[in-house]
């Protein structure tokens, strides 16, 4: 009798312990308790991560994301695993309306949700009245041709990897380009052009100063450098810096290869040993360790990385892995230390 009853109580022990839902920590930033959160079935976190998380804790909103990664590897072999993955959740979008719906959703500013933030902006102190140096202004004074205003006033798409600097003619690499058809792009160039991960709300002035100028160290606010170079400012280099590196593992093997790699588009520190084995540079190394993750960058990743949540419509489907853990540039290159946001 004995035995039945321990038997039976044995039993309904491992029925509860195999129906009740994982529990799993979640360390995302707003979190500080480390409250335990139970996933839903159609959510990210559902399951166990199938891949290697290493010593890293992912978040488990986007923990599925990356459940075919082997994070114990590092190099190359690290960064071909994150290229294959952005490239194959990539879901290209239309340039008009769909990435300018996506920014102002994106780059909404969040001391004011009427405005977006534009990339290269000064601080308030220093920009002043200056609605060319801004950082906040309407989204409704965006330059697609509904308002009267005068176009420097304006802001429009920049792109962050200037288009004509993938040219490559002995690869026969064109630049990156844009279409003014509503339809999703299939052409490489058109692909690049519309990608949402390096594409920021811009003043139209400042982004023809900008032009095609190769990105070079720096300080203080954005400004020309020279002729040919340009310091996107101390507060945006981390965000260039992973948008650069994001770019430089999408399409590397792209248009007979490299097609936008990072010695492309930035110059290096140091001449000798600045461009490393794939031509990845310092430059962007070091500014994505000095510059932590701001949160118009993850409200970017959030959205970019949802394409089924139906708030987020124009959403492109890949994330950008720089902006989710900054560390893994160090362990694919090495160079500064960059804050590893997944830590135990």
């Amino acid at each position: 009798m004995k035995k039945s009853l321990l038997a039976l109580v044995g039993l309904l022990m491992f029925t509860v312990s195999c129906t009740k839902d994982p529990i799993i920590t979640d360390p995302t930033p707003g979190n500080g308790d480390n409250k335990p959160v139970t996933p839903k079935p159609d959510e990210p976190g559902e399951g166990n991560n199938n891949g290697n998380t290493a010593d890293y804790v992912i978040p488990a909103v986007y923990q599925k994301y990356y459940s075919k990664i082997d994070f114990t590897k590092g190099g190359m072999t690290l960064k071909q695993q994150l290229a294959t993955l952005v490239k194959e959740s990539h879901l290209p979008q239309s340039y008009t309306p769909g990435i300018w719906n996506a920014s102002e959703f994106t780059d909404e500013d969040p001391d004011n949700t009427n405005n977006v933030l534009q990339i290269y902006g000064w601080p308030d102190k220093d920009a002043k009245d200056d609605v060319k140096k801004k950082r906040s202004v309407l989204k409704e004074h965006k330059n697609n041709g509904s308002t009267g205003m005068n176009q420097t006033l304006l802001w429009e798409r920049e792109h962050v990897f200037a288009k004509s600097l993938a040219v490559d003619k002995s690869k026969n690499q064109k630049a990156l380009n844009t279409t003014s058809s509503n339809e999703t792009p299939t052409a490489i160039e058109d692909i690049a052009g519309h990608d949402a991960h390096h594409l920021r709300p811009i003043n139209r002035s400042t982004n023809s100063s900008r032009g095609n100028r190769k990105f070079v160290d720096g300080n203080g606010n954005s400004k020309t450098v020279g002729k040919e170079y340009y310091y996107p400012g101390d507060e945006w280099r981390g965000d260039v810096a992973r948008m650069m590196m994001y770019m430089h593992i999408r399409y590397e093997n792209e248009n007979g290869g490299g097609y936008t790699k990072a010695s492309k588009v930035g110059m290096p520190i140091d001449d000798k040993t600045g461009i490393l084995s794939d031509e990845m540079i310092d430059l962007f190394l070091k500014w994505n360790a000095e510059d932590p993750v701001s949160e118009i960058e993850r409200r970017r990743n959030e959205y970019h990385g949802n394409p089924y949540n139906p708030i987020y419509k124009n959403s492109q489907g890949n994330r950008n892995p720089f902006i989710d853990n900054p560390h893994l540039a160090t362990q694919i290159w090495g160079g500064p230390k960059a804050q590893n946001l997944w830590v135990k």
